[in-house]
Protein backbone atom coordinates (compact mmCIF):
# COMPACT_ATOMS: atom_id res chain seq x y z
CA UNK A 1 0.00 0.00 0.00
CA UNK A 2 2.75 2.40 0.97
CA UNK A 3 4.84 1.50 -2.09
CA UNK A 4 1.84 2.17 -4.32
CA UNK A 5 1.32 5.51 -2.65
CA UNK A 6 4.98 6.44 -3.10
CA UNK A 7 4.88 5.50 -6.78
CA UNK A 8 1.72 7.55 -7.32
CA UNK A 9 3.26 10.52 -5.50
CA UNK A 10 6.46 10.27 -7.58
CA UNK A 11 4.49 10.11 -10.80
CA UNK A 12 2.42 13.15 -9.79
CA UNK A 13 5.54 15.12 -8.87
CA UNK A 14 7.10 14.27 -12.24
CA UNK A 15 4.00 15.51 -14.06
CA UNK A 16 3.89 18.71 -12.02
CA UNK A 17 7.59 19.32 -12.69
CA UNK A 18 7.02 19.04 -16.44
CA UNK A 19 3.97 21.33 -16.27
CA UNK A 20 5.73 23.98 -14.18
CA UNK A 21 8.88 23.78 -16.34
CA UNK A 22 6.81 24.18 -19.48
CA UNK A 23 4.89 27.13 -18.03
CA UNK A 24 8.10 28.78 -16.86
CA UNK A 25 9.65 28.40 -20.32
CA UNK A 26 6.54 29.76 -22.00
CA UNK A 27 6.59 32.82 -19.72
CA UNK A 28 10.19 33.50 -20.77
CA UNK A 29 9.16 33.72 -24.43
CA UNK A 30 7.80 37.00 -25.78
CA UNK A 31 5.83 37.06 -29.02
CA UNK A 32 6.81 39.97 -31.26
CA UNK A 33 4.96 40.59 -34.52
CA UNK A 34 6.70 42.71 -37.12
CA UNK A 35 5.43 43.40 -40.61
CA UNK A 36 6.81 40.31 -42.35
CA UNK A 37 7.84 38.01 -39.50
CA UNK A 38 6.77 36.91 -36.06
CA UNK A 39 9.46 36.22 -33.47
CA UNK A 40 9.20 34.21 -30.28
CA UNK A 41 12.06 35.76 -28.35
CA UNK A 42 13.60 34.37 -25.16
CA UNK A 43 14.15 37.07 -22.56
CA UNK A 44 16.73 34.96 -20.72
CA UNK A 45 18.65 33.68 -23.75
CA UNK A 46 18.44 36.92 -25.77
CA UNK A 47 17.76 35.04 -29.00
CA UNK A 48 14.64 33.99 -30.86
CA UNK A 49 13.62 30.37 -30.28
CA UNK A 50 11.33 30.61 -33.29
CA UNK A 51 10.77 32.98 -36.20
CA UNK A 52 7.78 32.44 -38.51
CA UNK A 53 7.15 34.12 -41.86
CA UNK A 54 5.60 33.60 -45.27
CA UNK A 55 7.18 34.36 -48.62
CA UNK A 56 5.38 35.37 -51.81
CA UNK A 57 7.03 36.66 -55.01
CA UNK A 58 5.66 40.20 -54.59
CA UNK A 59 7.78 40.60 -51.44
CA UNK A 60 11.06 40.62 -53.39
CA UNK A 61 10.21 40.93 -57.11
CA UNK A 62 9.88 44.71 -57.21
CA UNK A 63 11.64 46.60 -59.99
CA UNK A 64 13.50 48.88 -57.60
CA UNK A 65 14.86 47.84 -54.22
CA UNK A 66 13.26 49.91 -51.49
CA UNK A 67 15.51 48.67 -48.69
CA UNK A 68 18.33 51.09 -48.03
CA UNK A 69 22.00 50.20 -48.03
CA UNK A 70 23.94 50.57 -44.81
CA UNK A 71 21.20 49.35 -42.46
CA UNK A 72 22.70 47.86 -39.29
CA UNK A 73 21.47 45.49 -36.62
CA UNK A 74 19.27 47.29 -34.16
CA UNK A 75 17.05 47.04 -31.10
CA UNK A 76 13.46 45.97 -31.68
CA UNK A 77 11.34 48.93 -30.46
CA UNK A 78 8.69 46.48 -29.23
CA UNK A 79 11.22 44.95 -26.82
CA UNK A 80 13.82 47.72 -26.36
CA UNK A 81 15.68 46.78 -23.19
CA UNK A 82 15.97 43.05 -23.80
CA UNK A 83 17.02 43.45 -27.45
CA UNK A 84 19.63 46.14 -26.79
CA UNK A 85 22.36 43.73 -27.90
CA UNK A 86 24.68 45.71 -30.17
CA UNK A 87 27.63 45.53 -27.75
CA UNK A 88 27.11 41.81 -27.20
CA UNK A 89 27.31 41.00 -30.90
CA UNK A 90 30.24 43.36 -31.45
CA UNK A 91 32.14 41.55 -28.69
CA UNK A 92 31.31 38.16 -30.21
CA UNK A 93 32.14 38.97 -33.81
CA UNK A 94 35.49 37.17 -33.94
CA UNK A 95 33.77 33.81 -33.49
CA UNK A 96 30.20 34.25 -34.62
CA UNK A 97 28.17 36.08 -37.21
CA UNK A 98 24.78 37.65 -36.73
CA UNK A 99 22.62 35.18 -38.64
CA UNK A 100 19.28 36.62 -39.67
CA UNK A 101 16.50 34.05 -39.45
CA UNK A 102 14.53 35.76 -42.23
CA UNK A 103 16.82 37.09 -44.93
CA UNK A 104 16.77 40.86 -45.63
CA UNK A 105 16.75 39.92 -49.33
CA UNK A 106 13.18 38.66 -48.86
CA UNK A 107 12.08 42.13 -47.71
CA UNK A 108 13.52 44.42 -50.35
CA UNK A 109 10.19 45.69 -51.71
CA UNK A 110 9.23 47.40 -48.48
CA UNK A 111 11.48 49.86 -46.73
CA UNK A 112 10.06 49.32 -43.24
CA UNK A 113 10.07 45.52 -43.53
CA UNK A 114 13.69 45.63 -44.70
CA UNK A 115 14.69 47.66 -41.62
CA UNK A 116 12.77 45.31 -39.32
CA UNK A 117 14.68 42.31 -40.68
CA UNK A 118 17.75 43.78 -38.94
CA UNK A 119 16.12 43.79 -35.51
CA UNK A 120 17.70 41.47 -32.96
CA UNK A 121 14.39 39.63 -32.69
CA UNK A 122 15.38 38.18 -36.08
CA UNK A 123 19.00 37.37 -35.21
CA UNK A 124 20.96 34.47 -33.68
CA UNK A 125 24.73 33.83 -33.29
CA UNK A 126 26.07 31.36 -35.84
CA UNK A 127 29.62 30.37 -36.84
CA UNK A 128 30.61 32.63 -39.70
CA UNK A 129 31.28 29.96 -42.31
CA UNK A 130 28.07 28.12 -41.53
CA UNK A 131 26.03 31.30 -41.94
CA UNK A 132 27.76 32.53 -45.08
CA UNK A 133 27.60 29.12 -46.73
CA UNK A 134 24.75 26.74 -45.92
CA UNK A 135 22.36 29.06 -44.09
CA UNK A 136 22.44 31.68 -46.85
CA UNK A 137 22.04 28.95 -49.49
CA UNK A 138 18.94 27.80 -47.65
CA UNK A 139 17.59 31.36 -47.64
CA UNK A 140 18.12 31.47 -51.40
CA UNK A 141 16.27 28.17 -51.71
CA UNK A 142 13.27 29.62 -49.85
CA UNK A 143 13.02 32.44 -52.38
CA UNK A 144 13.29 30.03 -55.31
CA UNK A 145 10.49 27.89 -53.86
CA UNK A 146 8.33 30.97 -53.25
CA UNK A 147 8.74 32.03 -56.88
CA UNK A 148 7.88 28.54 -58.14
CA UNK A 149 4.94 27.76 -55.85
CA UNK A 150 3.70 31.37 -55.29
CA UNK A 151 3.81 30.97 -51.52
CA UNK A 152 5.83 29.18 -48.85
CA UNK A 153 5.71 29.36 -45.08
CA UNK A 154 8.98 29.22 -43.18
CA UNK A 155 9.76 28.31 -39.58
CA UNK A 156 13.29 28.97 -38.27
CA UNK A 157 14.31 27.97 -34.76
CA UNK A 158 17.05 27.46 -32.21
CA UNK A 159 17.55 24.73 -29.64
CA UNK A 160 19.85 24.23 -26.66
CA UNK A 161 22.86 26.02 -25.28
CA UNK A 162 26.28 25.53 -26.78
CA UNK A 163 28.11 28.57 -25.46
CA UNK A 164 27.59 32.18 -24.37
CA UNK A 165 28.97 35.32 -25.93
CA UNK A 166 28.85 39.08 -25.63
CA UNK A 167 30.10 41.90 -23.48
CA UNK A 168 28.51 40.44 -20.37
CA UNK A 169 28.15 36.87 -21.63
CA UNK A 170 24.61 37.93 -22.28
CA UNK A 171 23.69 36.01 -25.43
CA UNK A 172 23.21 32.26 -25.63
CA UNK A 173 24.77 30.51 -28.61
CA UNK A 174 22.31 27.68 -29.33
CA UNK A 175 23.52 24.16 -30.02
CA UNK A 176 21.19 23.69 -32.97
CA UNK A 177 19.59 25.78 -35.67
CA UNK A 178 16.77 24.43 -37.80
CA UNK A 179 14.44 25.51 -40.56
CA UNK A 180 11.25 24.12 -42.04
CA UNK A 181 9.90 25.31 -45.40
CA UNK A 182 6.24 24.43 -45.89
CA UNK A 183 4.72 24.49 -49.38
CA UNK A 184 0.93 24.85 -49.02
CA UNK A 185 0.07 23.92 -52.62
CA UNK A 186 1.74 20.52 -52.30
CA UNK A 187 1.46 20.07 -48.51
CA UNK A 188 5.22 19.39 -48.46
CA UNK A 189 7.75 20.04 -45.71
CA UNK A 190 11.42 20.68 -46.48
CA UNK A 191 13.33 20.35 -43.21
CA UNK A 192 16.93 21.17 -42.35
CA UNK A 193 18.94 20.83 -39.15
CA UNK A 194 22.37 22.35 -38.42
CA UNK A 195 24.76 21.75 -35.55
CA UNK A 196 25.70 25.24 -34.42
CA UNK A 197 29.16 24.04 -33.47
CA UNK A 198 31.21 26.01 -30.97
CA UNK A 199 34.40 27.18 -32.68
CA UNK A 200 37.63 26.63 -30.78
CA UNK A 201 39.41 29.49 -32.52
CA UNK A 202 38.52 32.46 -34.73
CA UNK A 203 39.36 30.74 -38.02
CA UNK A 204 37.54 27.52 -37.15
CA UNK A 205 35.44 26.24 -40.07
CA UNK A 206 32.46 24.06 -39.11
CA UNK A 207 31.75 23.21 -42.74
CA UNK A 208 33.89 21.61 -45.40
CA UNK A 209 34.19 21.94 -49.14
CA UNK A 210 32.03 18.86 -49.75
CA UNK A 211 29.24 19.83 -47.38
CA UNK A 212 25.89 20.78 -48.86
CA UNK A 213 22.28 21.30 -47.86
CA UNK A 214 21.37 17.71 -48.71
CA UNK A 215 23.59 16.53 -45.85
CA UNK A 216 21.43 18.50 -43.40
CA UNK A 217 18.02 17.57 -44.75
CA UNK A 218 15.92 15.64 -42.22
CA UNK A 219 12.39 14.37 -41.75
CA UNK A 220 9.74 16.57 -40.11
CA UNK A 221 9.69 14.14 -37.17
CA UNK A 222 13.35 14.92 -36.46
CA UNK A 223 12.59 18.64 -36.14
CA UNK A 224 9.55 17.99 -33.97
CA UNK A 225 11.61 15.80 -31.64
CA UNK A 226 14.55 18.21 -31.51
CA UNK A 227 12.56 21.41 -30.96
CA UNK A 228 9.58 20.08 -29.01
CA UNK A 229 7.10 21.38 -31.60
CA UNK A 230 4.40 19.84 -33.77
CA UNK A 231 3.25 20.60 -37.30
CA UNK A 232 -0.21 20.07 -38.80
CA UNK A 233 -1.15 21.51 -42.20
CA UNK A 234 1.61 24.09 -42.04
CA UNK A 235 0.71 25.30 -38.56
CA UNK A 236 3.17 24.91 -35.70
CA UNK A 237 2.19 24.23 -32.11
CA UNK A 238 4.34 24.43 -28.97
CA UNK A 239 3.93 25.44 -25.34
CA UNK A 240 4.98 29.01 -26.11
CA UNK A 241 3.21 29.48 -29.45
CA UNK A 242 0.02 31.53 -29.63
CA UNK A 243 -1.68 30.34 -32.78
CA UNK A 244 -2.94 33.00 -35.18
CA UNK A 245 -3.35 32.85 -38.99
CA UNK A 246 0.23 34.12 -39.45
CA UNK A 247 1.58 32.90 -36.08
Amino acid sequence: MQKGLLKSTSALMAILFVVFSSNSYAQDIVKIRNQNFTSYFSKSQHIPVLVVYSLTPDMFNCIKMKGENGIKLDTDPQLPEITDLKDDYINGYTLFDNAQMMAPEANTCDKDAFVESFYFTNVMPMPKDLYKDLWEKLQEKEIVKAKKFKKVKVFAGTVGRNWVMGKNHNVIVPEWAWKVIYIPSTDEYLCYQFHNIQPSKPDYNPTNAKDNLANHKVDINAIESLAGVHFVNGVISASYVTVTPNN
